[in-house]
């Protein structure tokens, strides 16, 4: 008997879930035309980070090209922003989710110095570069206000991963999971559940 839909190809249909959500959401309560254009530039940013959590899990390490591309798009967006429109610019999408430039340069400012001491630190033993791209990559997209709802998603699901795959494996010790998938998991929670 052939699955419907197999593991491989979950990814995509959590990206066409996500889509969906998002434009329900929009076509019913706040269509306009920069609302469509936000609507696409979030579904395409979305479709990438699920691509790069897939490709993590997958390979245990972060994909450079896309989130390297991903981290100048965003960087450009927010510099773009800033420079037209102000450093006081906000941009309230949905029920309470701000969107600020400066607030995400912030974001990216503490989340990329923190992961980067902590690759330093533990000499590439706990978190990788590909790592601080990612990091770099959330604050930029949900800005400095966000971080805290976004790590105790991040933690306490990737702790959860663990100890599961522990249980499964038999031993907790030498165990090696991969962050960035937990990382996004948080992005996109936190972007659901402040915009719905």
């Amino acid at each position: 008997m052939r699955k419907i839909i197999s593991l491989k190809n979950l990814h995509y249909l959590i990206f066409l879930l996500f889509l969906l959500l998002f434009g329900i959401f929009f076509l019913f309560y706040y269509f306009s035309f920069l609302n469509l254009v936000i609507y696409v530039t979030v579904s395409i940013v979305s479709g990438v980070l699920i691509c790069l959590a897939k490709y993590d899990f997958k390979h245990m390490e972060v994909h450079n090209v896309s989130s390297l591309s991903l981290l100048l798009f965003l960087f450009a967006f927010n510099i773009i922003l800033f420079l037209v429109l102000g450093s006081e610019f906000e941009y309230i999408l949905g029920n309470n989710f701000v969107y600020s430039p400066y607030n995400n340069f912030l974001g990216a400012l503490l989340l990329g110095s923190i992961f980067q001491l902590i690759v330093l630190v533990s000499k590439e033993k706990a978190l990788g570069q590909g790592d601080v791209r990612i990091a770099l990559i959330t604050g930029l997209l949900i800005g400095y206000s966000n971080l805290m709802f976004w790590s105790y998603i991040t933690v306490f699901s990737a702790i959860a991963y663990a100890l599961f795959i522990g249980k499964k494996k038999g031993k907790l010790k030498g165990l090696h999971i991969p962050f960035v998938p937990f990382m996004i998991l948080g992005i996109l929670t936190v972007i659901l559940i402040k915009i719905l």
